[in-house]
């Protein structure tokens, strides 16, 4: 009987090390001089295309990201690097960056948003998660739907109307 114990502990610390293994550190880009900015802002751009991860930005934040992020580049193009800047260019540097990561991270499409509701007939609340593109697609159908029924709506109202005259 011990035995047996001895196993089914060994097993289960095997796996509680396999499930509490970290995931891949995310790569971190360092742009700390004109050339690799340039880099950076263009590839934020091409991830604000339409299918891509920052699709859901709207007019007035990505304006304030295209702008952020030019003013960003116009300080490291007069400084040369962020180690030549000043301490209040830096801090200035650091908190535009922290405004724009802000605006990309609140209008990720990979973003979860989650609700508690009680479903129809319970009294138990239910957690729902759902990724940001997830739910535009499905506002997106909604709103397909009912201007079909709509469109369907006005062609019978107008039979109605053409048949009375």
């Amino acid at each position: 009987m011990s035995r047996f114990t001895l196993i089914v502990m060994a097993a289960l610390i095997a796996a509680s090390s396999v499930v509490a293994a970290k995931p891949p550190a995310k790569k971190v880009i360092v742009a700390d001089n004109p050339e690799q900015f340039e880099l950076l802002v263009t590839a934020i751009q091409q991830e604000m295309a339409p299918g891509k991860r920052y699709e859901f930005l709207n007019s007035h934040n990505r304006s304030v990201v295209n702008h952020s992020l030019g003013e960003m580049g116009s300080m490291l193009n007069a400084a040369g690097s962020v180690d030549a800047m000043t301490p209040e260019e830096k801090t200035r540097l650091f908190s535009i960056q922290e405004e724009v990561n802000g605006i990309l991270a609140r209008n990720a499409d990979d973003r979860l948003v989650c609700t508690r509701q009680r479903p129809t007939g319970s009294q138990i609340p239910v957690t729902t998660c759902h990724t940001v593109r997830e739910l535009a697609r499905s506002r997106d159908a909604s709103r397909q739907i009912f201007k079909q029924l709509g469109d369907a709506q006005n062609a019978y109202d107008q039979s109605i109307r053409t048949s009375e005259n």
